[in-house]
């Protein structure tokens, strides 16, 4: 049975990078010491990225009922991230941008001239608003259509089972995810938040883990699944999955493609768990285990509050 790694199966192609960094860290801090100045303070660089899952999918072996995954499109609306530091100080950048991660990492506004030490970082994932500047990648009508349905998540792709008799089908979904993110661990090396080192920068990546849409369970990532014959069983006579197709799927009387009780490989009922949420369809079943696919630096998992 396929086990999903604890919240890192996106961002394979980053870990070396972010395995080096603390030594890069290190190495410019002691360049910054070494010509005779001390410096206080140091700089923060932001950067959004959907990893390898948004940009180059997920394959079939990854899902347990053989499914695979590719996206073209995947917006993200977010912004308002800070840092605030042990004495309770606060600096914020004001930016809230509409891009999408599926065209590669974007970086985004960072903050400058912060006196050296560890922060606690946080960030808002939510719909666009009248401040909402676009990305170089997002139409002007997919920011209008977030902006009236209340999105902050918007994918477009396609999926396909192993077994091509099953045909191809594409997906256009929105999620009206509204959270402000806080508490986040670093990916780098576990621990809170970051450290603005003297006179150097401190890299924070905000990583988007587009797996959690397929999960099978909330609340947990231990012996979390991913599946899609249930998001696939929503789909029109055009074998198109929307929104509104996720909501008449019932989380307690689950179909398959078939119509009938959507079952496993060995004849068993599939079930998902949703935890502690009271939720009655797989659209909120879905939208509930993205609100925090946004972490730091990879796989640091961030608390999510109300906005």
């Amino acid at each position: 049975m396929l086990q999903i790694p604890t919240c890192c199966m996106s961002i394979r192609r980053n870990q070396a990078r972010w395995t080096r960094l603390p030594l890069l860290l290190g190495t410019l801090g002691l360049a910054a010491t070494g010509c005779g100045e001390t410096a206080a303070r140091g700089d923060v660089r932001l950067t959004l990225s959907g990893g390898d899952g948004t940009q180059r999918g997920y394959a079939d072996h990854l899902f347990q009922d053989n499914w695979s995954v590719q996206f073209s499109k995947y917006l993200v609306s977010v912004g308002d991230f800070t840092l605030t530091s042990a004495a309770g100080d606060v600096h914020a950048s004001p930016e809230h941008v509409l891009v999408d991660v599926q065209k590669g990492d974007v970086p985004l506004s960072g903050l400058t001239g912060l006196e050296a030490g560890r922060y606690g970082v946080g960030f808002r994932v939510s719909p666009p608003e009248a401040r909402t500047v676009a990305g170089d990648s997002v139409s002007p009508d997919d920011l209008a259509m977030m902006r009236e349905r209340g999105f902050s998540y918007f994918v477009e792709g396609r999926a396909q089972h192993r077994d091509p008799a099953r045909g191809l089908y594409t997906f256009h979904m929105g999620f009206p995810v509204n959270a402000r993110m806080v508490d986040c661990i670093n990916g780098v090396d576990g621990t809170q938040g970051l450290v603005v080192p003297e006179g150097s920068v401190a890299e924070a990546e905000l990583t988007i883990h587009a797996e959690h849409m397929f999960y099978d369970r909330l609340g947990t990532h231990r012996g979390v699944q991913l599946r899609f014959e249930a998001i696939a069983a929503t789909a029109d006579a055009n074998h198109v999955i929307t929104p509104e197709g996720l909501a008449s799927q019932d989380l307690l009387d689950l179909h398959g493609l078939d119509g009938g009780e959507l079952r496993d490989a060995q004849g068993q009922p599939v079930v998902y768990q949703p935890g502690a949420y009271d939720l009655r369809t797989l659209q909120a079943f879905v939208t509930q285990s993205i609100v925090d696919q946004a972490h730091l630096n990879g796989g640091g998992v961030c608390t999510a509050a109300a906005p």
